[in-house]
């Protein structure tokens, strides 16, 4: 039996769906009283054109007489004027509801992208502490890199202290034979795991994957000791851009990533199984 069939079968992830229901439970208020201010607007609508339509028809109801009751006339004349004061007051309410819709609309957009902004970090953060499979958490890892962060080309390494240099855990987009395992103190990814500040190249957000030339590392942390990165060479052709939820995803996978794997190997060791982290790559 070859290796890979010695695999087990890793669970199907799926952190598209779950952020789904996570917007679905927690946000179905909003959406429901945008539905009502739209109902509301086109009530109004209805109603304007209903007293347009009376009014033309008493219109032609006191033109249609060759010679009209005085009385009448004067009636007609009296319910023309209320039908006129009725359908101003309703367009005045009908400029102020549409102005309304237009501010909710712009409010309701901005809370929807928050929301959705909300979502991406609760379910990042609640599947990264889901499990203590080492397999089915570095999964997690790389499916929140690359659903939530948009990143292409990635690898995730950690720092083996006994050699001074980088192990890689596992990788997306490219061979993991393929990637620099550096020493651990050199270049770019030495000063983020001396600093523990994320390292980004603005310049290159766009750039397509040059392996020596990281666009984004973020350091795993435990505590203030950086024991890991994650290593992004370029990002899905529809990224164009960072937004404020890609900077605190990265600050989320800085402060729990590494703890999670850490609990997830000590697991493992309890079990006799992975005598190093980075063993779990080759099940990955």
């Amino acid at each position: 039996m070859s290796k890979a069939d010695d695999k087990p079968t890793i669970p199907e992830l799926d952190l598209v769906e779950s952020k789904r229901e996570f917007i679905e439970t927690f946000f179905k208020r909003g959406a429901e009283f945008t539905e009502e201010l739209m109902h509301e607007n086109e009530k109004l609508r209805f109603r304007v054109v209903q007293l347009e339509e009376e009014r033309r028809a008493l219109v032609s109801a006191s033109t249609a007489t060759d010679k009209p009751n005085t009385g009448a006339l004067r009636e007609l004349v009296s319910r023309i004027e209320q039908l006129e004061s009725d359908r101003e007051k309703l367009l005045s309410r009908f400029s102020g509801v549409e102005r309304e819709n237009h501010e909710f609309s712009g409010r309701y957009h901005d809370i929807e992208r928050e929301n959705n902004n909300l979502a991406n970090l609760y379910v990042a953060s609640f599947q990264l502490h889901s499990t203590l499979d080492l397999r089915e958490l570095t999964q997690i890892i790389l499916e929140i890199l690359l659903n939530f962060v948009g990143a292409k080309t990635f690898a995730i390494q950690l720092v083996d202290e006994d050699h001074g240099k980088l192990r890689t855990l596992a990788t997306e987009g490219v061979d993991r034979a393929r990637v620099p395992e550096a020493p651990a103190a050199e270049g770019r990814i030495g000063e983020v795991i001396k600093t523990g500040g994320t390292y980004i190249d603005g310049e290159r957000l766009r750039a397509r994957a040059d392996l020596e030339r990281p666009v984004i590392i973020v350091p795993l942390k435990i505590r203030d000791k950086v024991v890991g990165v994650v290593i992004i060479w370029d990002l899905l052709s529809q990224k164009t851009a960072l937004a404020d939820v890609d900077y605190e995803l990265f600050n989320l996978l800085a402060a729990h990533a590494a703890s999670a794997l850490q609990g997830a190997w000590l697991a493992a060791e309890l079990k006799g199984r992975a005598p190093h982290l980075w063993a779990a790559a080759d099940q990955v």
